[in-house]
This record gives C-alpha cells, sequence and structure tokens, in this order.
C-alpha cells in the first residue's frame, strides 16, 4: 500500500485531473462519488497545479491505510476499501474527441469554410507527435513555456500559443474561439460568434475546424502547460 499524503475530491472535478496529469508518479482512483489523489510526498510544499485542485480533503495516509487529518498523529479514518489506483495518465486519458455536425434541416444553411483573401496571426499549429517529441527534446526552455498542448488518439498534436515552433503541420487561427485552418474563414463572415452557442460547447473548450468543415471538441482539460517531462511521457505512453 502506498503511503504519503491523498486528496479527496468529488466526481464532479474529475476533468479537472487534467491539469495534473502531466506530474510524474501520481495516481488516482474513484468510488463512492469520491476521487482519490495519491503519490504525493509525505512532507513538503505541493506542487502548485495539485494545490489548484478543489479538494474537499487532504490527508497523511499511512502504510497501513490509516488517514491522518494535517498535523493530527492520531487517525480519523481509514482509506476506503477496494480502491483500485491507476497512473494519472491512465486515470484521465487525453483525447481530442470527434464530433459530426448536427442534423441540418433541408432549408437551414449548411455550414462552410472558404478560402479566405485575408491574414491572421497563427495560433495553433496541428502537428505529428514524433515531430513534437523530438522539437521539444532540444528546444530551450524559453521556447517551451509559452506554449500549451493537447494530443489526440491518432497522435496529432494540437499546440496553443506564441511563438510556435517552427514544425511541419498545419497552422490555426483563432476566430470567436474557434479554431480554423490558416487562409480559410466560414463563407458567412458573421456566423463564427453564434456557432459556439450552437454547437453546445463549454465556455473553456475549442472547436477546431478542418478544411471539408468537420469539426472536433477540443476540451479544456485536455490542453496542458508544455514541459519537457510532460512532451516525454506522452511520448513513452504512445510507444507502450
Amino acid at each position: 500500500m502506498m503511503s504519503g499524503r491523498v486528496l479527496v475530491l468529488t466526481t464532479a472535478d474529475r476533468e479537472t485531473l487534467g491539469s495534473v496529469r502531466h506530474l510524474p508518479g501520481l495516481q488516482a482512483a474513484e468510488t463512492g462519488g469520491q476521487l482519490w489523489v495519491g503519490g504525493l510526498p509525505t512532507t513538503g510544499e505541493l506542487p502548485m497545479p495539485v494545490r489548484g485542485l478543489a479538494a474537499v480533503a487532504i490527508y497523511g495516509l499511512d502504510t497501513e491505510g490509516r488517514l491522518f487529518a494535517s498535523g493530527q498523529r492520531t487517525p480519523t479514518a481509514r482509506l476506503p476499501a477496494g480502491l483500485v489506483w491507476q497512473p494519472i495518465r491512465a486515470f484521465l486519458p487525453l483525447e481530442l474527441p470527434t464530433a459530426a455536425m448536427p442534423a441540418q434541416h433541408p432549408s437551414s444553411y449548411r455550414v462552410r469554410l472558404c478560402p479566405s483573401a485575408r491574414a491572421e496571426a497563427a495560433a495553433g499549429l496541428l502537428t505529428t507527435l514524433a515531430a513534437w517529441h523530438a522539437y521539444a527534446e532540444t528546444a530551450p526552455e524559453i521556447r517551451l513555456r509559452c506554449l500549451h498542448f493537447a494530443v489526440a488518439d491518432d497522435a496529432r498534436v494540437l499546440l496553443l500559443g506564441t511563438p510556435l515552433p517552427p514544425l511541419p503541420g498545419q497552422e490555426l487561427w483563432l476566430s470567436e474561439g474557434l479554431l480554423l485552418p490558416a487562409g480559410f474563414d466560414f463563407e458567412a463572415p458573421l456566423l463564427a460568434p453564434l456557432l459556439r452557442q450552437k454547437l453546445e460547447s463549454a465556455p473553456d473548450d475549442m472547436l477546431l475546424f478542418a478544411a471539408d468543415s468537420s469539426w472536433e471538441r477540443v476540451p479544456n482539460a485536455a490542453v496542458l502547460p508544455v514541459t519537457r517531462s510532460a512532451v516525454r511521457l506522452t511520448w513513452e505512453e504512445f510507444e507502450r
């Protein structure tokens, strides 16, 4: 049995675990409407992303499964029986879930992207995990700090931030919270502000469009700050 410190969250806060998914050694389990996060050191300050979680309780944990409130030497409870611990990356896998455009009434306007004559600064880049991993291994730390990334099941990588790395891939523009392939815009320019509401996107999520007008929802919890270790761990996970 593990020891150290454990956090307790509600299952409603599951997506917030995306902010700590890149931290090595963390484990998570779920039971009775609660999420348990372990693998934290017994002493010392918790990492900033962990301190940002909406924990309802934090305990010290000994090897016998006894829970100790902060500063107390007498146990106040025991770890729930039957917890199945998983590495945090397995408990909360990264994904860019695909979605289809909702069915359209015959008289409705069909959303289309078309080539645009205007130019915008790139806000994102779609590239491959292999190219991204190779770059992140040798890039200066200052070039990584300004970026966030998400990885799809097919090993595509979405990079966000400025400046973007010089990697092969599809540059993206940002329009009203929607990511569009560079060089394209909606056929009806005033359509962008209405699409987020129409497609029922959460305020912090992004909608990623392709040139054929198909789209994907990118959950905010799947977009992580870039560190070299986070990229390396993601690469190793796909290699397995």
